[in-house]
């Protein structure tokens, strides 16, 4: 009879196309890294066109630090709302590189990391969260750092440090974003002014997250976000070798 009762109940949900699934919590915190090219609403699409329920919850002013995000009252109010599954935590994009590279002169990029996480985990315990490792990148003699190579490894260290001060994980994003460029400098992974994410940045971004979250293979399902097929393809690709390797 039971047996009888979950058929029918599974039956109906498909006719009318209501899911049981349930849907998952996504807090964004940072600045245009994050909302520039709507990143974090592709991720959204991405998951939604791999079966997946996501509410993406985003706060963000561009340039915004931690210490900012702990003095401003929308974070503080998205933070309180709570019980996230997931939550990503994006810095000022130098900030990890140079924590790295003067670890005493920029003691706050730690402190404020460390301030903003517990936070986070007050009101959503269960959260799974990570520290996003920014991209490098050309404009103002490539941050500041001289190389890419030279910003790539100050801006690694410097997350992987504040991230096992905080106890959680790194979003290798800037290692996907490397190895892009190595590999296809065709596909155009930055705006005009060689700083912030083009579209296809923003998508890379994405699948490095969406992955992290579910870590799973993409399907042939997988949302290309309106953007070229074939590049996009390739894209998911990379997300899978830096984040399922």
């Amino acid at each position: 009879m039971k047996k009888t009762i979950l058929l029918l109940f599974t039956l109906f949900l498909t006719v009318y196309g209501v899911s049981a699934q349930e849907t998952l919590r996504v807090l964004c915190i940072g600045n245009s890294f994050t909302y520039v090219s709507d990143t974090h609403l592709k991720m959204k699409e991405i998951a939604e066109s791999q079966g997946h329920k996501m509410d993406v919850n985003a706060v963000y002013v561009g340039g915004y630090t931690f210490n900012r995000h702990l003095h401003d009252l929308k974070t503080l109010q998205a933070i309180e709302a709570g019980k996230y599954d997931c939550v990503f935590l994006q810095d000022q994009s130098q900030m990890p590189a140079h924590y790295a590279q003067d670890p005493i002169r920029w003691r706050l990029a730690a402190v404020d990391a460390q301030e903003l996480a517990e936070r986070v985990r007050m009101f959503s315990p269960d959260a799974r969260v990570w520290l996003e490792q920014t991209w490098s990148y050309a404009k103002d003699n490539f941050g500041g750092f001289g190389s890419w190579e030279s910003f790539d490894h100050f801006q690694a260290k410097g997350a992987s440090l504040i991230a096992k001060l905080i106890h959680t994980s790194v979003s290798p994003i800037a290692d996907a974003f490397a190895l892009c460029r190595a590999e296809r400098p065709d596909i155009h992974l930055y705006n005009d002014d060689q700083h912030h994410q083009s579209d296809y940045g923003a998508y890379l971004k994405s699948c490095v997250n969406y992955l992290l979250i579910y870590g799973e293979k993409f399907t042939p399902s997988a949302s290309a976000c309106g953007l070229n097929a074939e590049y996009c393809k390739y894209l998911r690709t990379i997300a899978e070798k830096v984040v399922l390797k």
